[in-house]
């Protein structure tokens, strides 16, 4: 058996923004001792290792583990609202699950990847979590770990369904000592949920009403209260009306989504495309149910493709979802879809490089390329404050 410890100490320091020096004073060692033990050369006492996990506010176990051992961990088990066709239900009848994790405040967050079909096979496990035949109360299962805790301090979760946010990582995983940025495709209320129940370290949203406007800054703050939040532009895209360019009868306003014959495939409640149509329902007197709605797609990509296939005649999704397969687009709106995130998470090192991604030429450009994106605010700060 190796019996030689393996620290997790640096990962868990770097992810709370501590300096060695600060933590080496709170913790009554010296630097060079901490440093020692970061380093793996030397190990610590009992007190000392007590010390350390009573200033990181954690386990031991989460700093220190035999090098020889299947290292594991406890993490709350998120299986609803993991992509399309992830029922809590699938998960549940898994002897292993397939999870991704990361540190989310002090908890960890294991999401399942085996309920979204476009990961399951795209996506390397972080770990395993094995299923009891009761899940328990709490949520929280052990997780065996197939990648080490060095590499776990990295992980990022996002939520939102900007697709940019895919390229976003990409970008990240470029960058030296980058997260690693676990996209969720969500709806933007169902991405603001998540962040507000510290599931998610970031939520992306897009939430607009014809009349007054965007609505992101005041949703946040809805929900989030008087938390310190901060509020940052990815990009703003273009939504409008998405058909077959073969379709009889092609719509040019939103009263002719009510027209007899008109397949739509609609979007979940709290999706930020439904709140912009309904908003524009409104302002030409009708509403939800005059729509034929044959489907609700969890995307804009899910609505362009429900479109193509002919499941349905129009739908709402952005420009930069039709391009690709070639389908009509009527503009009805600009939506700016913005990044939010707990105002004391900025000072974290994988934000600051996100942050420090955003603002780059080349993602700018290489976003600003995408068919229907607009990148002059990209990395801009949003105020939160109300007006």
């Amino acid at each position: 058996m190796d019996n030689r410890l393996r620290s997790g100490l640096k990962a868990v320091r770097n992810r709370l923004g501590l300096k060695q020096q600060e933590l080496a004073t709170k913790v009554g060692v010296s630097r060079q001792t901490l440093s020692a033990i970061e380093a793996g050369t030397t190990v610590p006492s009992t007190a000392i290792a007590l010390g350390l996990a009573r200033v990181l506010q954690c386990r031991v176990e989460d700093l220190f583990a035999l090098a020889g051992d299947a290292s594991e961990l406890e993490a709350l088990l998120v299986t609803e609202g993991t992509g399309p066709g992830a029922p809590a239900a699938a998960a549940a009848e898994a002897s292993k699950l397939r999870v991704a994790l990361a540190q989310v405040g002090k908890q960890w967050i294991a999401r399942s990847l085996d309920g979204d079909p476009a990961l399951l096979l795209g996506t390397p496990a972080d770990g395993l979590a094995t299923m009891p035949r009761r899940r328990p109360a709490t949520g929280l299962l052990r997780v065996r770990l197939l990648r080490d805790l060095d590499a776990l301090a990295r992980n990022l979760f996002v939520a939102g369904c900007d697709p940019a946010l895919g390229l976003l990582g990409r970008h990240l995983e470029e960058r030296l000592h980058g997260p690693r940025l676990h996209w969720i495709d969500l709806a933007s209320h169902a991405a603001l949920e998540e962040l507000a129940t510290q599931r998610v370290h970031v939520a992306g949203l897009h939430l607009d009403d014809l009349d007054a406007g965007n609505l992101n800054a005041a949703t946040v703050r809805k929900r989030l209260g008087d938390a310190p939040v901060v509020l940052v532009t990815l990009a703003a895209w273009e939504l409008g009306m998405v058909f077959r360019p073969q379709a009889g009868r092609a719509p040019r306003t939103v009263a002719d989504l009510a027209r007899k014959g008109t397949r739509f495939i609609g979007r979940e409640p709290g999706a930020g495309a439904r709140q912009l149509l309904e908003s524009a329902l409104r302002k030409a007197k009708l509403a939800w149910r005059d729509l034929d709605v044959v489907a609700i797609a969890r995307g804009h990509r899910s609505v362009a493709q429900l479109v193509a296939s002919g499941a349905g005649d129009v739908g709402i999704a952005t420009r930069a979802a039709a391009a690709p397969l070639g389908l009509s687009f009527v503009p009805l709106a600009e939506s700016r879809f913005d990044l939010a995130f707990a105002a004391e998470f900025a000072a974290d090192t994988r934000m600051q490089v996100l942050l420090e991604c955003l603002s780059s030429a080349r993602f700018r450009k290489d976003l600003g390329a995408l068919t229907g994106y607009r990148t002059a605010k990209t990395g801009s700060p949003v105020p939160t404050a109300p007006t």
